[in-house]
């Protein structure tokens, strides 16, 4: 049985753990909320931009043409894998990291991995595939030039034809309770269906249809990688908010057991002591 000091150590151990979980779920709930607004702020704006896209090839009737939207024989694939850089984020990586892994196992040609925070990366290279190139997870407040740094590269490779295929992993944010892991189809952007069918209204452009593309193709990809990337953030605040949350309603229940241990321990030890106490004075009245 455990001493009384060894108990009172870890009495105070898992108080000081709790103290330590308690401020991380208050750090996670204030950077969830800022992360969670622009989450939801950047849907909106990523699919009015498809929308326009749509619009653009729709009334070219089709013939519409860019790097972007080309399709190729399949030989090379790159999966730009977004993660977090540390842990305690209860089953965030590991969901996104198993979504991954699934994607991997059923392609049929080389896949290179280009990584967005330190857990895909250092989880892949043990397994042994080929880390493309690795960036690091953007600051909380997500820049537009952490973004173009991903996105241009991703345009560069892929206009080099050092890619046929580029898709993208994230999780994407559903509630506070939520997350989805996520692969999508980033290049080539696919071309909508009613763009075979013609346009359903006369729409003139200035300046033409191949210009605007190259302004608004890009442009669009730098979006999808940002909602993306803040999608991912507010999923990874949420899951690190319950995990701590649960951490420290578990430091609390041990808190708890271990104090009754130790008034159960601290009383056996008083009643021993009285025991022994009543035994030495019956031995010295039986002596006189």
């Amino acid at each position: 049985m455990a001493s009384l000091r060894d108990i009172r150590r870890r009495i105070k151990g898992v108080k000081n753990i709790r103290q330590v979980t308690r401020a991380m779920n208050m750090i996670a709930a204030a950077r969830l909320r800022r992360a969670q607004s622009k989450a939801l702020s950047a849907r909106p704006y990523a699919e009015r931009l498809s929308e326009i896209l749509q619009d653009v090839v729709t009334s070219s009737g089709g013939a519409a043409r860019h790097p972007l939207m080309a399709d190729r024989p399949v030989k090379n694939v790159a999966l730009v894998l977004i993660t977090a850089d540390r842990g305690l984020c209860g089953p965030f990586n590991a969901g996104i990291l198993r979504e991954a892994q699934r994607f991997l196992n059923e392609q049929t040609v080389p896949v290179e991995i280009i990584t967005v925070g330190r857990k895909g990366r250092d989880h892949f290279q043990r397994l042994g595939y080929k880390i493309s190139q690795h960036f690091p997870q953007p600051s909380r407040d997500v820049h537009l030039e952490e973004v173009g740094n991903i996105s241009k590269r991703i345009i560069a490779d892929y206009g080099a034809a050092k890619y046929d295929k580029v898709y993208l992993g994230y999780a994407k944010f559903v509630s506070v309770l939520r997350s989805e892991p996520t692969v999508i189809q980033l290049l080539p952007l696919n071309r909508p269906e009613t763009a075979k069918q013609g346009p359903k209204t006369a729409y003139q452009f200035e300046p033409d249809v191949e210009e605007l593309l190259d302004i608004l193709l890009p442009q669009y990809i730098e979006v999808l990688a940002y909602r993306a990337l803040v999608e991912s953030l507010a999923s990874e605040q949420a899951a690190r908010m319950v995990a701590m949350k649960a951490a420290t309603d578990s430091a609390s229940d041990m808190i708890t057991s271990l104090t009754r241990e130790y008034n159960g321990a601290r009383q056996g030890s008083i009643t021993t002591a009285l025991l022994e106490v009543v035994a030495g004075a019956d031995a010295l009245a039986k002596k006189e």
